[in-house]
């Protein structure tokens, strides 16, 4: 007894073809960016912290640091090269102040518009499968922290060459 009880070789098959074509057009629309817009940086969001002084914990940066807000930069980011040391923590982060000031700047037409320098530091996520493992942080007082710019696995990947974690 065939039927729709038990499906034909041939229907199976054309099913599966059909399938693996969605699949295919759905990695392509993905990888030419139409689907997903690619992930952006700033972003603003007050955290909560606790103050914590512990000199065996520290993020060196070998060099100076720029990131951009995505290849038409509308935004940027500097971290200095230098000593980060470990100033607060909360139940996903770990706080780090930088040397000096962050110098966040605006673009318009490739060209500086803005510059500001401003307290704060590297956050670095005490979870290796946090969706956001690192960014920038500026510092509102000893307890409060704003997230201002997310940086990925590319941050993460240089570790070793362009950063160290000391801990």
């Amino acid at each position: 007894m065939t039927g729709a009880i038990y499906p034909s070789i041939a229907t199976s098959g054309w099913i599966r073809v059909v399938l693996f074509c969605c699949a295919i057009i759905v990695l392509f629309i993905n990888g030419c960016g139409l689907l997903l817009p690619p992930l952006n940086p700033v972003m603003s969001e007050d955290r909560i912290v606790k103050p914590t002084l512990d000199q065996k914990k520290e993020v060196v940066f070998n060099q100076p640091m720029v990131w951009y807000d995505g290849v038409r930069a509308l935004r940027g980011i500097l971290f200095s090269e230098g000593i980060y040391s470990l100033e607060a923590e909360d139940d996903e982060y770990y706080y780090f102040k930088a040397p000096k000031e962050l110098e966040y700047r605006i673009f318009e037409n490739g060209q500086t518009t803005e510059a500001r320098f401003m307290p704060g530091g590297l956050y670095l996520s005490k979870n290796a499968l946090n969706m956001i493992p690192a960014g920038a942080y500026l510092s509102v007082g000893e307890e409060r922290k704003t997230l201002t710019w997310k940086l990925g696995s590319d941050f993460l990947r240089m570790r070793g060459h362009e950063w160290e974690k000391h801990f």
